[in-house]
């Protein structure tokens, strides 16, 4: 139930550290740790849940009279709270709700990121918690995989020229081959296209001392050789042994350019 205001107050000013053309959030120097207490401040959840909560805030407090998109919008509504708050339009897609409800502007239903049911240039801010990774992935049989640079296509197309695009994802758990592995350069190569400019990527947690180390589970194995098939085993095993989950940020401005 947190503010705009509220939020607009922990993360004003700049909560990241620079690396290069990549922003770092590490667990000691985030605003939601509590370092009397040595812990994170946001209470419930996992620490990858922790982190996007903290990234929410950061980043939904000041979408204010906006149109806004959420893709895969699921069950969890900060984002989607913080958007009406400020007095904006939510709208959500999901293929997982039922076909017969189809996506409308102003309410949630069925979508498809590769088929985005809205006219052209309708949204301010398009955005999905924890969904990019699952566009592509192959595991489950839900659906075929997607392309993601259809999807981002579609994205910049209902995208208006100056809107501004968010996406979250973890690294080393689940979803596509490309966010279990950690391939940053493939996964910023899909934002190089002439449709977007103004690109950030944020690291949450990567650096998560003093925290607890937060790693893949067995559960996720299972679906790791499903989905990775373009890396080498010896790099798969060094994740599956060594990886540590942390959370991906991507933001992105649409560029004035056309789509052809």
């Amino acid at each position: 139930m947190i503010s705009p205001a509220a939020c607009a107050r922990k993360w004003q000013g700049q909560y990241w550290q620079d690396n290069g053309d990549e922003r770092r959030v590490s667990c000691a120097g985030c605003r939601s740790f509590d370092a009397a207490r040595q812990r994170c401040s946001i209470r419930f959840g996992t620490p990858l849940r922790k982190c996007v909560v903290s990234s929410v805030e950061a980043h939904f407090h000041d979408c204010v009279g906006e149109e806004v998109l959420e893709v895969g919008f699921g069950r969890f509504k900060l984002a989607r709270n913080l958007v009406v708050r400020n007095g904006s339009r939510w709208t959500g897609i999901d293929p997982q709700q039922p076909a017969s409800r189809p996506a409308r502007i102003g309410t949630g239903g069925h979508g498809l990121v590769n088929a985005l049911p809205f006219p052209t240039a309708t949204f301010d801010r398009v955005f999905g918690v924890q969904s990019i990774e699952h566009w592509g992935q192959r595991a489950g049989g839900l659906r075929e995989p997607a392309c993601y640079e259809d999807c981002l296509a579609e994205i910049a197309r209902v995208t208006k020229p100056g809107g501004r695009v968010y996406f979250d994802a973890p690294i080393h758990f689940h979803g596509n081959e490309i966010f279990i592995m950690g391939d940053i350069d493939r996964i910023r190569k899909l934002f190089t296209t002439p449709w977007w400019e103004n690109v950030n990527i944020e690291r949450w947690r990567e650096n998560h001392a003093p925290l607890e180390r937060y790693t893949p589970s067995h559960k996720e194995f299972t679906d790791w050789p499903i989905e990775i098939v373009n890396y080498a085993d010896n790099a798969v095993n060094a994740i599956r042994d060594n990886g540590v989950i942390w959370l991906l940020v991507i933001t992105a401005t649409r560029s004035d350019a056309r789509l052809d």
